[in-house]
């Protein structure tokens, strides 16, 4: 079946133009000629795609977008402009910030070829975590799991960029399905977030964690864990005992755990964060602090708070290539961090290009899907034997 797509543009010509290069691509094309058109439009009618001008009279493509993230459908979205690229990426920025299912961003004159190629992508848009998201818990579930087993850790191997040994690993949640299978982090964080149950997550992932840890050192495998945290378990003036009682629980040498806190997630202007920030790393425990140049940390903060790790972004990773912006903070957070005399870790390294960046750059670490993807304890372990054997390798690194 031929895919539907909603062009909207204040320019007749355009319009015109842009209905003859899909009506080519056998897609059918309906047009509105403003964004309160098209938004009267999608009450009554779904479209796979929506192309649109950023700039329009009355309703322009950013307040559009906005609108397309509250559709209880998901639309793919193609933006485009006359203006300059700086333009595009705040218009990529808002997107992303609204989860919006953004195929690419076009500058004027559009070129056939490119917007059938954007195009082309539509089937693959949508990655598996995202579809995660439409998976609900019901809180009843949640709970019952999670005291139980419901919750399944998973382990992403980090690398040092510079010698390709092994440091540790990132631990992710998954959940056991009743039916079999597991569900991405998103379903988990959900209903956590919904019902104000982060706090209660996040200790029974370092509980589950730091046991399989303790499990690895008496089995001779000294791996170090970066685990997440969130700034409801900070607000917590007893969370470094917690933490401090887990290690001692399972044998575990708090110099082996990072605990990882989201930028986005940091509340600069609170003191119990600060003092739990501090008792932790007074303890021993290696503090991150993650998705750095999302957020609107301090860098005076920063400074004064005893995180010795910088997780940059993966949209600037992934981005860095094309985007001259991202390449640039990128460089630059990279570049701080060891200024400031921090170790720096590259997450989501999807391809060898990416890797062969991030190297040349000079980053610490790296993690991604082109180094190895998250296992299950037992997988993990035998990965990493095989690793050291040289049975599997890393391109670009081996």
């Amino acid at each position: 079946m031929s895919k539907r797509i909603l062009v909207v543009d204040d320019s007749a010509t355009m319009r015109d133009m842009l209905s003859q290069y899909l009506q080519a691509g056998d897609y059918l094309v309906a047009c509105a000629t403003s964004g309160a058109q098209a938004l009267d439009i999608l009450k009554t009618e779904r479209f796979d795609v929506i192309v649109t001008d950023l700039e329009m009279p009355e309703l322009d493509g950013f307040a559009l977008i906005r609108s397309i993230s509250e559709l209880d459908w998901d639309p793919a979205v193609i933006l485009f402009t006359q203006h300059d690229q700086r333009t595009l990426h705040s218009a990529r920025e808002l997107a992303m910030a609204y989860s919006v299912n953004l195929l690419g961003t076009l500058t004027k004159p559009i070129d056939k070829e490119q917007l059938l190629l954007t195009l082309n992508d539509v089937a693959k848009t949508r990655s598996s975590a995202r579809q995660g998201t439409e998976t609900v818990l019901a809180e009843t579930e949640f709970m019952r799991g999670l005291m139980t087993d419901g919750l399944a850790p998973v382990f992403q191997p980090k690398v040092n960029l510079a010698t390709g040994e092994v440091e540790g690993a990132e631990v992710f949640a998954r959940w056991r399905a009743p039916g079999g299978g597991l569900l991405g982090a998103n379903a988990v964080v959900r209903v956590a977030r919904e019902k104000g149950y982060m706090d209660v997550l996040t200790y029974r992932m370092l509980e589950l964690a730091m046991e399989q840890q303790g499990k690895w050192a008496r089995e001779g495998q000294d791996i170090q864990l970066s685990i997440n945290v969130s700034s409801e378990n900070l607000r917590k003036e007893d969370f470094a005992d917690v933490v401090s009682g887990l290690a001692d629980q399972f044998g575990v040498d708090p110099k082996k755990v990072r605990l990882e806190l989201a930028e986005s997630e940091f509340q600069v202007d609170e003191r119990v964060p600060l003092e739990v920030l501090s008792r932790l790393h007074l303890r021993g425990f290696g503090l991150t602090l993650d998705d750095f140049g999302t957020g609107f940390a301090s860098l005076i903060r920063l400074h004064s708070i005893p995180f010795d790790e910088l997780v940059v972004d993966r949209e600037f990773i992934g981005r860095a290539a094309e985007d001259k912006i991202a390449r640039t903070i990128l460089e630059s957070a990279i570049d701080l961090s060891h200024k400031l005399e921090l170790r720096c870790s590259c997450e989501g390294i999807e391809d060898l290009a990416q890797l062969e960046m991030v190297k040349s750059l000079k980053a610490d670490v790296g993690q991604g899907y082109h180094i190895a993807k998250p296992m299950a304890p037992d997988e993990f372990l035998i990965w990493i034997e095989d690793y050291k054997d040289g049975v599997e390798k890393i391109e670009g690194l081996n």
